[in-house]
């Protein structure tokens, strides 16, 4: 759809010039100034010096200017912030919420961060608001009425539907300017102050704010010329002026301050407003009741800067798409458990973690632009919240299946199926089996068989496809027996075709599509002499914003096919899936694609499931479709709605969308959709031709070089493509696209009765072009929250949503859970009527399901607690978990529910941990039960530990109370890992001595362990690293379900988790070594010997010395695998070592090999395994950077240790998935 502006100004001139005045305009010229300390959560900094150094500037910093000058306004957005300044900074909060009570301190922008506006799903930017809207009412009794984003990389046309839906008002930006290109006559911006019409025909207010960092001299500002030329760019004399810093915080200099004061009481040609960030919208309210605001309707991307960060940082964008998803099928299962009585909501978890992930969507952090540490944050707070969506999704479900009727003959497996419209689509499963099936057979719920397939059988467990129906928002039991016909479709052939029933692919020697025949409509989808292919640019070069920017120069060049090392082999040849592999090579970087055919539901998709080990720089790489087909324009997928676009041009070539674009021949015959699992960037360079964008390291010159080595690393990801014969059908491509992401996940259960039945729906909507897209309990009721989307996009639409009982009340609400009016209601049908390409959003009360409650058998086990565990802020120094760190008590709650399972946490200002060390526990006699759960971490590392209970031994790892639990695997950078236990608790940070170190994240882990019948005592390992803080007996009268699906892709390749050897102390070498060398110390009771006297209240200290060094004679040649540095950061955190190395040799005439390295280290305590174990006599510790701050140069440590007794394990949880 072309961009239009209607202006309804007669006396607008092109350009941005002066515009006439009229009598209505005969009053000064307005000057809205708009102070902000605009704050990147992450960017050139991670995001502990965010919580550290720029949040504290801003709120210390503001509170200053607020008392010193009298008509001051700051205006602040992000409420992840504030939150931050609660927990940090509680005495300034408390001051700060007294200037928000009094309108002087602002809450801008309404959401939980200044999020992205393109990369996040629709329900994303509705949560992002709701949840900051949320903390504002409950905080300060305040809403915010804005869209505030000074800085982020372009606009969709969704932004106003999404805000006005939420209650909003007003937006701003400065970003527009950023345009290298004009794109309305001279002007890069399509007014200064106007309105914006959304993809659903709602507006809301629009104002340019110009430079955010802008300075005034101390002067009268009613007097400034630049400010008055300004009022002249708009047709209402009027400017709205960000003023201030920006991306550190803080807040405008006193200068500025000063000039604003001077100009409100000025008497100069303009007149000055110390306004708040919505002032202005305000003042133009009803917006019906002012024609003379000019008005555009059409997106606000950007040309070229913006134009990489649909790509930029491909792990973050799989893990953002499968949060947003698997949020969204935890709550609706969780809605579903609580309402069949089954189980509680578990509200303060799912919050917790939309929080914990969605910050993250913030424009230097999702977006690709940010630098490598600040994503070690990142992934770990997204690998987090894929773990507990999914243990709340679990928990759900077994909640659920406890009332199904699972009785079947072979194994029973339930399908859930998330969406709110019936799937009929391929299910995925893995089933433990003791050996190899002989045959699979398959029966639904209904008892017919269906079709299925044997994928693999490997370490005891065989992989399924299963043709499948499970109805909406619901759930289906199916019957699995081994027996049957041989089953076994794997095959290994070379091939260079694939055929089912519609589609026939061949593939020429270099592995690309040259011919794709459907042969159902007779139509070869190929353009003749193209190929269908992963197309390679190989000079990407964007040397002033690299991750920020894919240049229009190096996608108008041809890109090359991946011609290296090409094998192609037929690896799957079964009922419902035939798949053939593309093994491929360009220098370093490996591909491997499979494309795969289906019978059944879904034949009409071939799916390219791609592995790629990348490892270029200077290179971009796409998927190519250049199709046997013409129109001039292509419709994407905007999440809420379509739009279509053109070829590439100069100033729209690299564009978003999110599940989907389409191709359709003009004759509207015959058209091809593309869809795709976490990619965000498209462009279209011809009549004929779609092309994805997969990944992008960019070439780099001075600035921000490290970014020619982003996205190195194994990546996984799917993209599909899908026929049609006539033009787009919108509802059923987006059927198509929600299914290839919110998959069907499989559960096994044991059998037993149940009132449900063998299938159950909760909602449904009536009316394709009505999509369920959320539902969720209220933040703050009782209520089921609702919500649908029109997606037909043609006209007015009406549904009913049928629910599972009876409605007792109903209330249509905005995106922030407010109600707005009354709803339309009768029996379990909830009436919609909903205008094209809008959202609704509803909140009912359904009546009593009349299942009978669950209720838990339970009871605390008493533990020995014999560790203080956790400090009060006043008191940190007097608990000491490791090496003088210890939890925050302040975060700690009484008791923890982890999915369904209760535990009581000891006191917090006493003894709450128990350590390990062979003990035995006695078990309650003449109970029943069956299961024990325990929360646990470990000090110093991650440790594999046995618990024995009866006859049984259960086997666990127990992670490190700190650290993170999973990273992606940057290559250069990070390992690859996520560690395999339920992660119960997350403490937002934890204390040294003498602060609260920011961020730094404290766990519990959940563990279970088999209680055999006659059992009556649980020994714990012999290892005092482990901890426990609590346990809890259960009785369990149904075996839980097990997944028996991937529920998340990590993306990782191998799992590189390194545990401490089980039950083993490690022997430090250190202990008899022989110090022969060093720098030097500071005094006889701080000498080098203090480090391995196995005190860590000792130290070794030096002071001033370029360089410092201790060396070790270990008497004889040993095997080093592992050492560990205890650095004095419990005296303070300047103390903590940056840099160091750790080297070896085997005679004194030798060159020193280095070992091991650490850089950029910010860990008091750092214990690491050597990669490659080496033997040497001769150890020296030399450190290159003894203090966090650069040119530091006081060297303090407490303790060192080498050691052989460490095992590197690997870990394959989640790996290559």
């Amino acid at each position: 759809m072309k961009k239009q502006i209607a202006v309804l100004v007669s006396a607008l001139l092109m350009g941005g010039g002066t515009y006439a005045q009229n009598d209505a305009q005969a009053q000064k010229p307005k000057a809205y100034m708009v102070s902000d300390a605009h704050l990147d959560t992450q960017w050139n900094w991670d995001i502990q010096t965010t919580i550290k150094d720029y949040v504290w500037n801003t709120i210390s910093q503001n509170l200053f200017l607020l008392k010193q000058y009298p008509e001051y306004i700051f205006n602040f957005e992000g409420a992840v912030k504030y939150a931050w300044m609660k927990e940090y900074y509680p005495a300034q909060y408390e001051e700060m919420k007294k200037f928000i009570e009094s309108g002087r301190w602002h809450i801008s922008g309404a959401s939980w961060d200044a999020t992205d506006t393109l990369v996040p799903s629709i329900e994303s930017a509705i949560r992002n608001i709701m949840l900051g809207q949320d903390y504002y009412r409950k905080e300060f009794g305040v809403e915010s009425t804005d869209i505030f984003l000074p800085d982020c990389f372009g606009f969709g046309w969704t932004l106003p539907a999404i805000a006005s839906h939420c209650g909003l008002i007003g937006f701003s930006s400065q970003k527009l300017q950023w345009r290298n290109k004009p794109f309305y006559g001279n002007d890069k911006y399509p007014f200064t102050v106007g309105l914006w019409q959304g993809i659903d025909g709602s507006t809301i207010m629009m104002t340019h704010g110009y430079d955010y960092n802008q300075r005034f001299e101390d002067g009268d500002l009613s007097e400034n010329k630049d400010l008055l030329e300004l009022t002249g760019h708009s047709p209402l004399h009027m400017v709205y002026r960000y003023y201030g810093t920006g991306d550190i915080g803080g807040s405008p200099t006193l200068e500025s301050v000063r000039a604003v004061e001077k100009g409100l009481q000025g008497n100069g040609p303009l007149q000055i407003v110390s306004a708040t960030s919505d002032r202005i919208y305000k003042d133009f309210q009803p917006y019906a009741s002012h024609p003379e605001l000019p008005k555009f309707n059409g997106e606000l991307l950007m040309d070229v800067h913006g134009t990489g960060c649909y790509t930029s940082q491909a792990a973050m964008k799989l893990y953002n798409r499968q949060n947003e998803l698997l949020g969204d099928a935890a709550e609706r299962s969780s809605v579903v458990a609580e309402w069949l009585n089954q189980a509680s909501y578990p509200g303060a978890a799912l919050t917790e973690n939309w929080q914990r992930f969605i910050f993250h969507q913030f424009h230097d952090d999702l977006t690709g632009t940010s630098i490598p540490r600040a994503y070690e944050f990142s992934w770990n707070d997204e690998l987090i919240s894929l773990k507990q969506f999914s243990g709340i999704l679990t928990s759900s479900i077994d909640a659920v299946a406890r009332k199904m009727d699972t009785r079947v003959k072979g194994i029973p497996v339930v399908l859930y199926n998330a969406l709110g419209f019936q799937v009929s689509d391929m299910a995925e499963v893995e089933l433990a089996l003791p050996k190899k099936p002989k045959g699979i057979t398959v029966y639904d719920m209904n008892g017919r068989k269906v079709a299925a397939q044997l994928l693999s059988y490997a370490d005891g467990k065989a992989r399924l496809l299963i043709e499948a129906i499970v109805p909406a928002t619901g759930y289906a039991v199916y019957d699995v027996r081994t027996s049957g016909p041989s089953a076994d479709t794997r095959v290994s052939v070379d091939s260079n075709a694939l055929e089912n029933s519609i589609y026939k692919i061949t593939l020429d020697t270099k592995g690309d599509i040259v011919s794709l025949f459907d042969k159902k409509n007779g139509k070869e989808l190929v353009k003749p002499g193209k190929s269908i292919r992963l197309a390679l640019f190989t000079q990407n070069k964007s040397y002033m914003w690299p991750a920020w920017e894919i240049l229009k120069e190096t996608i108008d060049r041809e890109p090359v096919s991946i011609t290296e090392d090409v094998k192609m082999t037929l690896v799957e040849d079964g009922e419902l899936r035939k798949s053939l592999c593309i093994e491929k090579r360009y220098g370093e970087s490996l591909f491997k694609q499979y494309i795969r055919l289906y019978e059944g539901s879904r034949a009409d998709r071939i799916d390219f499931y791609n592995e790629v080990d990348w490892q270029l720089s200077n290179a971009l790489l796409k998927a190519e479709f250049p199709l046997n087909m013409t129109n001039t324009e292509a419709t994407y997928d905007l999440g809420l709605g379509s739009v279509r676009r053109g070829n590439n041009t100069e100033t729209a070539y690299e564009v978003y969308a999110q599940y989907w674009a389409d191709l359709t021949d003009r004759s509207g015959n015959y058209g091809i959709s593309v869809l795709n699992d976490s990619k965000y960037g498209w462009d279209k360079p011809d009549d004929n031709t779609l092309r994805l964008t997969l990944l992008h390291t960019p070439e780099t010159d001075k600035d921000y070089a490290y970014q020619n080595r982003q996205d190195f690393g194994h990546h996984c990801f799917t993209y599909s493509l899908v026929g049609h014969a006539g033009g787009l059908d919108k509802a059923v491509t987006i059927e198509k696209a929600e299914i290839l992401n919110q998959k069907l996940k499989a559960f096994r259960t044991d059998k037993h009765r149940g009132t449900l039945g063998k299938e159950f729906s909760f909602v449904s909507s009536n009316n394709r072009n009505v999509i369920i897209k959320a539902l969720k309990k209220a933040e703050n009721s009782d209520e089921y929250v609702v919500r649908v989307y029109e997606i037909g996009g043609e006209k007015v639409q009406d549904a009913v949503l049928s629910f599972a009982g009876e409605i007792a009340s109903g209330y249509e609400a905005d995106g922030t859970e407010k109600s707005i009016g009354s709803a339309e209601f009768s029996g379990n049908g909830l009436s919609v009527s909903i205008k094209p390409y809008s959202i609704k959003t509803f909140k009912v009360r359904l009546k009593s399901s009349g299942e009978d409650a669950y209720q838990l058998q339970y009871a605390s086990l008493p533990l020995s607690y014999n560790c203080k565990c956790s400090s009060f802020n006043e008191f940190r120094g007097e608990a000491d978990f490791e090496s003088g760190y210890s939890f925050a008590a302040e975060l700690l709650p009484e008791s923890l529910t982890v999915n369904g399972i209760p535990f009581q946490l000891d006191e917090k200002d006493a003894a709450n941990g128990m350590t390990c060390n062979g003990d035995t526990i006695v078990l309650p006699e003449g109970k029943k039960y069956n299961k024990l759960y325990f929360l646990a971490a470990a000090t110093d590392g991650d440790y594999a530990a046995t618990f024995r209970c009866g006859g049984n031994k259960s086997e666990v790892i127990v992670p490190s109370y700190t650290g993170f639990v999973g990273q992606w695997g940057h290559s250069g950078h990070t390992k690859g890992y996520l560690k395999d236990a339920e992660v119960a608790y997350v403490g937002t940070h934890r204390h040294s001595p003498t602060a609260d170190e920011a961020y730094e994240f404290t766990y519990m882990f959940k563990f279970g362990v088999d209680i055999p019948a006659g059992a009556a005592s649980l020994i714990l390992p012999k290892n005092e690293k482990v901890v426990l803080f609590a346990a809890t007996l259960v009785e369990e009268t149904l075996k839980p379900v097990q997944v028996a699906t991937s529920l998340f892709h990590t993306a990782i390749r191998d799992n590189e988790m390194e545990l401490n050897s089980v039950e083993v102390e490690k022997e430090n070498l250190l202990k008899d070594a022989k110090i022969i060398a060093y720098s030097g110390y500071f005094n006889d009771n701080e000498k080098p010997e203090r480090i391995v006297d196995g005190d860590v209240d000792t130290k070794w200290c030096e002071v001033g010395s370029a360089l410092n060094y201790v060396d070790f004679d270990l008497g004889e040649a040993k095997t080093v695998s592992g050492w560990k540095l205890v650095n004095a950061g419990r005296e303070d955190k300047g103390y903590i070592t940056s840099a160091c190395f750790l080297q070896g040799r085997n005679s004194q005439t030798e060159e020193w090999k280095t070992l091991d390295n650490i850089d950029g280290n910010r860990q008091n305590v750092v214990s690491r395994m050597i990669d490659t174990p080496a033997q040497v006599r001769y150890v020296r510790l030399m450190i290159t950077r003894p203090m966090q701050h650069a040119g530091g140069k006081v060297l303090r440590i407490n303790e060192m240790e080498i050691y052989w007794g460490s095992l590197k394990l690997p870990c394959f949880y989640g790996s290559n998935i």
